[in-house]
């Protein structure tokens, strides 16, 4: 019995290991990363919920060399108290990437004629991540793991380099703190940001669990008649969901501030949610109507 477990667990490694041994590039096209911006602890007050996607808009020639260019159509910004919005629409830069090598390269819009490496998929454990993602904050990000992740039918390897914002670079994806972000090393009360969701040619990829991943272009009246509601607010555990005028909505997700979907639910009109048994801390309320629009509001869950 044991010798057959044992051959089960080596089959399993070497099925593991098979499977994350072919490099999964970057898309070259018809891609889109839906993101969320939560910054609770403003030094004046307040706090900022954004969310905003980035888009592959084309390609365009530098320097000889073929870019894929990247765009925010729009952004979706809840601002108070002293904070101020960090993200805007309009174009981002413009990445390429060197498949043989495994790495992805970035031209920032601020700078159209200097190269940054971006991405590097051959690090090892103990390497110090380098490039533009770096360039943010004075402490360093170092590879703590190597493991591999489901994205769509495919494994794609992934690199743990901030285990204080659980931040994974991920091949053929990208960086899960925003995508191009500064990453913050172990810093205190930044910024949290995640990559929602990926799509690509029409099919949303990452993460698994993931049900709305439309590109954000706008959130207009009428997808949501009337106020939505959440009470009481902060909660200690369960609350309820109220739209004033019933939308056409078909779910609400709550994600935590890394944003990884910690319930779903249905809803017509109006529900009651209990998410007693999470941690404390700022979750997002995200309400879908049945055309995927959609809109988020934050619930604070205290002791």
């Amino acid at each position: 019995m044991k010798k057959l477990l044992l051959f089960i667990a080596v089959c399993a490694a070497l099925s593991l290991s098979a499977q994350t041994s072919t490099y999964q590039p970057f898309p070259e096209g018809n891609a889109s990363w839906n993101i969320s911006y939560t910054q609770a602890m403003c030094p004046l007050g307040g706090d900022a919920y954004e969310n905003f996607s980035i888009v592959m808009t084309g390609d365009t020639m530098i320097n000889g060399q073929v870019y894929h260019k990247l765009f925010t159509p729009y952004v979706y910004a809840d601002i108070s108290g002293g904070c101020t919005q960090a993200h805007f629409e309009g174009y981002k830069g413009a990445i390429r990437q060197d498949i043989p090598n495994k790495k992805v390269y970035f031209l920032p819009p601020t700078d159209f004629t200097v190269e940054q490496l971006l991405y590097d998929f051959t690090m090892e454990v103990g390497d110090t991540v380098k490039g533009y993602l770096s360039g943010g904050w004075m402490e360093d990000n170092v590879v703590v793991s190597i493991d591999s992740v489901l994205v769509g039918q495919n494994f794609h390897k992934r690199w743990l380099v901030n285990p204080c914002y659980d931040i994974y670079l991920i091949e053929g994806v990208g960086c899960s703190y925003g995508l191009l972000e500064f990453l913050p090393g172990c810093e205190t009360d930044m910024p949290i940001l995640a990559i929602d969701c990926f799509k690509h040619r029409g099919e949303t990829l990452y993460p698994e669990q993931a049900s709305n991943c439309n590109v954000i272009t706008s959130v207009g009246e009428n997808e949501f008649s009337g106020t939505v509601l959440i009470y009481p607010n902060p909660t200690k555990g369960s609350f309820m969901v109220d739209l004033g005028r019933p939308a056409d909505v078909k779910e609400i997700r709550v994600t935590n501030a890394v944003g990884h979907v910690v319930l779903c639910k249905q809803i017509n009109n109006q529900a009651r949610v209990n998410i007693g048994n999470l941690s404390d801390g700022v979750y997002m309320l995200t309400i879908i109507d049945k055309s995927k629009h959609s809109i988020s509001k934050k619930v604070v869950l205290t002791p």
